[in-house]
Protein backbone atom coordinates (compact mmCIF):
# COMPACT_ATOMS: atom_id res chain seq x y z
CA UNK A 1 0.00 0.00 0.00
CA UNK A 2 1.60 3.14 -1.15
CA UNK A 3 0.86 6.95 0.67
CA UNK A 4 -1.81 8.21 -1.81
CA UNK A 5 -3.68 4.31 -0.86
CA UNK A 6 -3.19 5.30 2.78
CA UNK A 7 -4.09 8.97 2.32
CA UNK A 8 -7.50 7.96 0.30
CA UNK A 9 -8.33 5.65 3.15
CA UNK A 10 -8.01 8.21 5.73
CA UNK A 11 -10.08 10.70 3.72
CA UNK A 12 -12.71 8.41 3.15
CA UNK A 13 -12.41 7.32 7.00
CA UNK A 14 -12.95 11.02 7.97
CA UNK A 15 -15.18 11.93 5.36
CA UNK A 16 -17.71 8.95 6.92
CA UNK A 17 -17.06 10.86 10.35
CA UNK A 18 -18.27 14.01 8.62
CA UNK A 19 -21.00 11.98 6.82
CA UNK A 20 -23.61 12.63 10.32
CA UNK A 21 -23.04 16.27 10.71
CA UNK A 22 -21.64 15.68 14.57
CA UNK A 23 -18.26 15.43 16.20
CA UNK A 24 -18.26 12.63 18.28
CA UNK A 25 -15.30 11.19 20.47
CA UNK A 26 -15.64 7.46 19.43
CA UNK A 27 -15.35 8.44 15.45
CA UNK A 28 -12.68 10.40 16.22
CA UNK A 29 -10.80 7.62 17.82
CA UNK A 30 -11.72 5.12 15.46
CA UNK A 31 -10.28 7.65 13.05
CA UNK A 32 -6.82 6.96 15.39
CA UNK A 33 -7.12 3.28 15.21
CA UNK A 34 -7.13 3.59 11.24
CA UNK A 35 -4.60 5.47 10.88
CA UNK A 36 -2.71 3.23 13.27
CA UNK A 37 -3.70 0.53 11.35
CA UNK A 38 -2.08 1.58 8.24
CA UNK A 39 1.52 1.60 10.18
CA UNK A 40 4.24 4.15 9.24
CA UNK A 41 2.28 6.84 7.02
CA UNK A 42 3.70 10.11 6.14
CA UNK A 43 0.57 11.29 5.97
CA UNK A 44 -0.52 14.71 7.39
CA UNK A 45 -3.80 14.44 9.43
CA UNK A 46 -3.67 18.49 10.38
CA UNK A 47 -3.97 18.49 6.32
CA UNK A 48 -6.29 16.13 5.74
CA UNK A 49 -8.74 17.14 8.49
CA UNK A 50 -8.43 20.80 6.97
CA UNK A 51 -8.82 19.48 2.97
CA UNK A 52 -11.90 17.08 4.42
CA UNK A 53 -13.97 20.34 6.40
CA UNK A 54 -13.11 22.91 3.50
CA UNK A 55 -14.79 20.04 1.63
CA UNK A 56 -11.42 20.21 -0.86
CA UNK A 57 -11.27 16.02 -0.97
CA UNK A 58 -14.20 13.85 -2.27
CA UNK A 59 -15.83 10.92 -2.03
CA UNK A 60 -15.33 10.45 -5.88
CA UNK A 61 -11.64 12.02 -5.33
CA UNK A 62 -10.19 9.43 -2.58
CA UNK A 63 -11.94 6.78 -4.24
CA UNK A 64 -10.36 7.07 -7.72
CA UNK A 65 -7.10 7.09 -5.95
CA UNK A 66 -7.22 4.18 -4.59
CA UNK A 67 -5.22 1.17 -6.82
CA UNK A 68 -6.65 -1.81 -5.96
CA UNK A 69 -10.29 -3.51 -5.74
CA UNK A 70 -8.83 -4.86 -2.48
CA UNK A 71 -8.35 -1.38 -0.67
CA UNK A 72 -11.72 -0.12 -2.36
CA UNK A 73 -13.22 -3.04 -0.22
CA UNK A 74 -10.76 -1.94 2.99
CA UNK A 75 -11.89 1.65 2.53
CA UNK A 76 -15.91 0.70 2.49
CA UNK A 77 -15.28 -1.50 5.69
CA UNK A 78 -13.25 0.83 7.44
CA UNK A 79 -15.97 3.83 6.48
CA UNK A 80 -18.63 1.67 7.72
CA UNK A 81 -16.72 0.86 11.66
CA UNK A 82 -16.37 4.94 11.70
CA UNK A 83 -20.44 5.28 10.45
CA UNK A 84 -20.82 3.14 13.58
CA UNK A 85 -18.93 3.90 16.07
CA UNK A 86 -21.18 6.07 17.81
CA UNK A 87 -23.62 3.85 17.75
CA UNK A 88 -26.07 2.50 15.12
CA UNK A 89 -25.61 4.91 11.89
CA UNK A 90 -28.21 7.26 11.05
CA UNK A 91 -30.34 8.50 7.59
CA UNK A 92 -27.18 11.04 6.64
CA UNK A 93 -24.95 7.72 7.40
CA UNK A 94 -26.62 5.20 5.82
CA UNK A 95 -26.85 7.32 2.42
CA UNK A 96 -23.22 8.40 2.82
CA UNK A 97 -22.24 4.97 2.80
CA UNK A 98 -24.16 3.85 -0.04
CA UNK A 99 -22.58 7.12 -2.24
CA UNK A 100 -19.64 5.13 -0.98
CA UNK A 101 -20.07 2.09 -2.11
CA UNK A 102 -21.48 2.94 -5.79
CA UNK A 103 -18.67 5.36 -6.19
CA UNK A 104 -16.30 2.76 -5.21
CA UNK A 105 -17.63 0.09 -7.75
CA UNK A 106 -18.85 -2.08 -5.05
CA UNK A 107 -21.61 -5.02 -5.40
CA UNK A 108 -24.52 -4.97 -3.36
CA UNK A 109 -22.97 -8.14 -1.91
CA UNK A 110 -19.89 -6.06 -0.42
CA UNK A 111 -22.10 -3.34 0.17
CA UNK A 112 -24.56 -5.23 2.23
CA UNK A 113 -22.11 -7.59 4.07
CA UNK A 114 -20.43 -5.19 5.93
CA UNK A 115 -23.24 -3.17 7.33
CA UNK A 116 -25.42 -5.90 8.24
CA UNK A 117 -22.06 -7.64 10.49
CA UNK A 118 -21.72 -4.35 11.76
CA UNK A 119 -25.55 -3.60 12.89
CA UNK A 120 -25.47 -7.15 14.33
CA UNK A 121 -21.84 -6.49 16.19
CA UNK A 122 -23.61 -2.72 17.66
CA UNK A 123 -26.77 -4.14 18.77
CA UNK A 124 -25.44 -7.74 20.60
CA UNK A 125 -25.61 -7.83 24.27
CA UNK A 126 -23.11 -7.13 25.51
CA UNK A 127 -23.05 -10.82 27.25
CA UNK A 128 -22.84 -12.36 24.06
CA UNK A 129 -19.66 -10.37 23.34
CA UNK A 130 -17.99 -10.97 26.36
Amino acid sequence: MNTADQNALLTIALLAAFADGSKADAERAEIRRVAESLGDTQINMAALYQDVLLKRATVASAAAALSAPELRQLAFELAVGVCDADGLRNEAETRFLAELGQTLGLTLPQIAEPAATADALATMPLQDIV
